[in-house]
């Protein structure tokens, strides 16, 4: 594995150019750029010429974890089985080997999954620690502000670009329950003075397809692998924006709705 290919339940660390080729187009330059969702930051190592970086989750953990990521390199600690399961109990122990426990020392990504260490050949927590050590190096990652807020803390933002990657609706559940319905609701109010995306496999009827891209995940493990077109979304009250309008000209993962719409502009 790649020390740039981390896995983290819903990561995308791969087949993310549709996404990529939205936020990084020239129109984007100079925006403040704001991630609701980070994870382990996939798309924002991979996000260039922003005047600024914010991102964030409500997750504690992934929050001590990333934050210890931008400030060291190379200081890990080691967890045991015996410890995971301490930890995972008790994470106020100490916040900084919980967040190891639950991420580093996860299975196959996914919030305090069960624990792993070496799996046949492959040593995951060494693989996770060389990409944190790597994460340390990026010069996005580097400028950004962390911080452990919930997506709607940004509901008075205004004029800026903001990428969101929430839990999937009907997929496996992250570390806490998450209200889809509420969530579209903010999407709709942001979406009135602000650049918002949001990745998913569907959306409300009022949000339109801008670009898409076919690709394989698991969650389950052994191997297991599965087809399905991720989306990203925009609210059609954007859709005869002129910048939204000369991004559907320009990329190559336009949806098909999308490229009627464009044809038909044009």
């Amino acid at each position: 594995m790649s020390a740039l290919q981390m896995a983290y339940l819903g990561g995308k660390s791969k087949s993310a150019e549709h996404i990529l080729d939205v936020l990084n187009n020239p129109a984007f330059d100079s925006y403040d750029y704001i991630e609701p969702f980070c994870g382990y930051c996939h798309i924002l190592r991979r996000v260039e010429n922003k005047k600024s970086y914010t991102i964030s989750d409500n997750n504690n953990l992934l929050i001590v974890l990333l934050k210890h990521a931008q400030e060291t390199t190379g200081k890990h600690p080691n967890i045991t089985e015996t410890e995971y399961k301490v930890l995972h109990k008790n994470p106020s122990k100490n916040l900084l080997r919980a967040a190891y426990a639950a991420f580093c020392y996860s299975y196959n990504g996914k919030f305090f999954g069960g624990y792993v260490n070496k799996y046949g050949s492959r040593e995951y927590p060494k693989e996770r620690k060389r990409y944190y050590d790597q994460l340390h190096k990026n010069a996005s990652f580097h400028k950004a502000i962390i911080k452990h807020v919930d997506y709607s803390s940004y509901k008075n933002v205004k004029g800026k670009l903001i990428y969101c990657d929430p839990p999937y609706e009907g997929t496996t559940e992250y570390h806490s329950a998450f209200n889809s319905s509420n969530f579209w609701e903010t999407i709709r109010t942001l979406s009135k003075d602000n650049y918002i995306f949001v990745s998913e496999y569907k959306a409300p009827s009022d949000f339109t397809c801008v670009s898409q891209k076919m690709k394989r995940n698991s969650i389950a493990g052994k191997g297991a692998t599965r087809k399905r077109v991720e989306k990203l979304f925009v609210h059609s009250s954007r859709m005869k924006d002129e910048v939204i309008v000369s991004i559907l000209k320009a990329t190559p993962y336009a949806c098909k709705k999308s490229r009627a719409t464009r044809k038909v502009k044009s």
